[in-house]
This record gives C-alpha cells, sequence and structure tokens, in this order.
C-alpha cells in the first residue's frame, strides 16, 4: 500500500535557481525528444523508442556540462514523453480524439522526479545537488519510492511516495451507507443524511474573474503579467485548496462513521463535457471518491463502487421503474405508495446493490480507480 505525502520546501534564493535550472534542462530535454521522433518519422518513416533515447542521454552525459544533473532526473522528461505517445496510440485505437504530444512552454513544465529519496528528519536530499529543508505538521510514514519536487507559483513542495505496507484486513461491517452525489447536495446518505455543497468556485468567482481581466490589461513577456498570472494562479489555487479541504472533512466524517460505504460509479469525466460541467466539476465527486476509497483502505473499511444504471429511476420500496425527468425531486411510486427525495431514493438503491456485491464475493469487489 502506498501514500504520498505532500510538503513545502523552504528554499533560499540559491536553491530556488537551482531548481529552475533543473526545470529548464527537463523542459528543454522534453521538446528534444519530441522533436527527435517526429522528425525521423517524417524524414526516415522510423518510430524512436524511449530505450533508444535513453542510449541517447549516455552518449551526451560523456560531457560534463550534460553530467551536472542526476541521471534520474534527466530520464524522466523522456517517460513523460513516452507515456504521451502511448497515450495518444491507445486513444487513436480506441476511436477516441487522439490529441497528438505538443511541445511544452517553460511556464508549464513545472516539476522533475527522482526515484528513491534520501530523508534525514526535516530534509530531502536531491541527487548531485543536495539536502534542502521541508515543513510538515506530521512524519514522513515508510519507505520513500519517490520524490516530486513541483514548482507553485513563487512557492515549491515535494511529493514523497512511500510504501506503507499491507493494507489492513477488512473489518466486520456493522453500520454500512449508500451515498448519491450530486450538484444541489454534494452527497446524500441512505440514511437521510445530506453532505451540503458549499459551491467553492461560485464564492470565489469574484476575485477569479477581476485577476483574469487585470491579467488581460497587461502587456505580454512583461513583469507585470508575471506578477499579474501569479495573482490569478493564487485565486483559482484558493478555491482548489477550499474544495479539497471541505472533501477531506466529509471522506473523514464518513469513514468514521461507516464501515461500509457504497458508491455510484460513475464516468465523471464524460458527464463533465455536458453543460452542467462547471457545476459537477466543482463539486468535486471524484476527488471525494477517491478520498474515501484510499482512507476506507487504510482503515480496514469497505469503499464498493456499483454500476449506477437505474439507481435514480428503481423504487427502493418495491423495485418498480418510475421514470423521472432532471427536474423531478421527488420520488413518488405509484405501485407501493413510497414517496421521498430522489437522491435519498437512488442511494438506498446504490447500498442494497454494494451490500449485494460484498456479499456474493467479498475477495471479488471492484476497485475504484480515480482518473
Amino acid at each position: 500500500m502506498f501514500r504520498t505525502f505532500t510538503l513545502g520546501l523552504r528554499l533560499n534564493k540559491g536553491q530556488v535557481q537551482i531548481f529552475n535550472e533543473i526545470l529548464r534542462d527537463s523542459h528543454e530535454t522534453y521538446n528534444a525528444g519530441l522533436q527527435e521522433r517526429i522528425e525521423a518519422w517524417k524524414l526516415q518513416r522510423k518510430s524512436i523508442r524511449l530505450y533508444d533515447q535513453f542510449s541517447e542521454l549516455t552518449e551526451l552525459r560523456k560531457d560534463p556540462h550534460f553530467a551536472r544533473i542526476a541521471v534520474d532526473i534527466q530520464r524522466e522528461p523522456l517517460r513523460r514523453l513516452d507515456r504521451a505517445f502511448k497515450a495518444f496510440f491507445r486513444r487513436v485505437r480506441a476511436g477516441e480524439r487522439p490529441g497528438f504530444p505538443r511541445y511544452r512552454t517553460r511556464a508549464r513544465y513545472d516539476s522533475f522526479l527522482f526515484s528513491r529519496p534520501a530523508i534525514r528528519e526535516d530534509r530531502i536530499k536531491v541527487p548531485n545537488v543536495g539536502w534542502f529543508k521541508f515543513k510538515s505538521s506530521r512524519p514522513v510514514q515508510g519507505i520513500p519510492r519517490t520524490a516530486t519536487i513541483k514548482r507553485c507559483g513563487k512557492k515549491w513542495a515535494v511529493r514523497l511516495v512511500c510504501y506503507i505496507g499491507h493494507a489492513p484486513e477488512k473489518r466486520t461491517v456493522s453500520s454500512a451507507v449508500g451515498i448519491d452525489v450530486g450538484i444541489a447536495a454534494l452527497a446524500t446518505l441512505s440514511d437521510g443524511q445530506v453532505i451540503e455543497n458549499p459551491r467553492w468556485t461560485r464564492e470565489h468567482e469574484a476575485r477569479i474573474a477581476a485577476a483574469g481581466r487585470n491579467l488581460a490589461l497587461k502587456q505580454r513577456r512583461s513583469k507585470n503579467r508575471i506578477r499579474a498570472r501569479e495573482v490569478l494562479r493564487r485565486a483559482h489555487q484558493r478555491a482548489a485548496d477550499a474544495r479539497r479541504n471541505y472533501t477531506h472533512h466529509a471522506s473523514k466524517w464518513l469513514i468514521s462513521n461507516y464501515d461500509l460505504i457504497a458508491f455510484e460509479n460513475l464516468n465523471i469525466q464524460g458527464m463533465a463535457q455536458s453543460r452542467l460541467a462547471k457545476s459537477i466539476l466543482d463539486a468535486a465527486w471524484a476527488e471525494l471518491i477517491w478520498q474515501i476509497t484510499y482512507k476506507a483502505e487504510n482503515a480496514g473499511k469497505w469503499a464498493i463502487p456499483v454500476n449506477p444504471w437505474g439507481t435514480s429511476i428503481r423504487c427502493s420500496g418495491c423495485g418498480e421503474p418510475v421514470p423521472k425527468t432532471l427536474a423531478d425531486r421527488r420520488h413518488i411510486c405509484g405501485a407501493c405508495g413510497v414517496s421521498l427525495n430522489r437522491d435519498h431514493n437512488a442511494a438506498i438503491n446504490v447500498l442494497r446493490l454494494g451490500e449485494a456485491l460484498r456479499a456474493a464475493k467479498p475477495s471479488e469487489c471492484p476497485v475504484y480507480s480515480h482518473g
């Protein structure tokens, strides 16, 4: 079982300059690798593979100028490029919109990765560079496997992926709940409780809009534009941080109070292509479900995704279908007389499906994959 720890870095100006140089080198390596693959195909109809580019990088590193950065860090842009091409060909084969890999601008290349990081109390060692201080409110657990240094505007952070051992055995279920995520309410539970949707984007949109207008007035490539872009980034970041903090509180409460949580395995990415995209993304359904899933695994509890087909239509009392439009907020069954909120009805159906899946084959319960 793996866990990711995000820690803020404490850097001086010289250390920031070193990290910016590493990012500049990684950005140039990525673009150079992309150009090589494009030209090799255009001129020779030849496909360049990842390990071909690794071999070329090894030759380049015979020059001390190229060898000043650790090889593990220099290889990562080539791995990213290879993943981009694999994703492109996968989408082509699936008949989706492919999206050919593009060149990266320097502003959009903001992280680098290395493996097997060394950690000593409040410091992390970057290969070929040295030790850097980080700040954390909790100790890092487990064995660090990879570290990603990321630039977040004017700040820097490190994300440590650590192996923390095997997941604990699942507990006996004494309390279970089904949840139906929505827009009016973030989640409606099968026991009738409701988790409100604060609509963080709406709360922060005035500040975001003002920062966007201010950025539009600045001259391109000017220092004022750089400062205005940082103000806009921070405005978006505040909304994102508030949204994530709220889902952490909601998911922690759910895990603390229930041993089994069943939820709909929705195609959120597909739903976000509709006219409700802004509201769906602001509600952060995927973030909430992801947090429930990994926290349940850490606590030895059950988080079970179920097929969402028919959960809103089927009556939770008798099982008869009751067709509704999006405007119909009440479930009223003509067969058995059940009358309740449509989301509450769906949550009860979700819970029954989750309990049935667990009872049928506990060892084969589906695993939710975030993304």
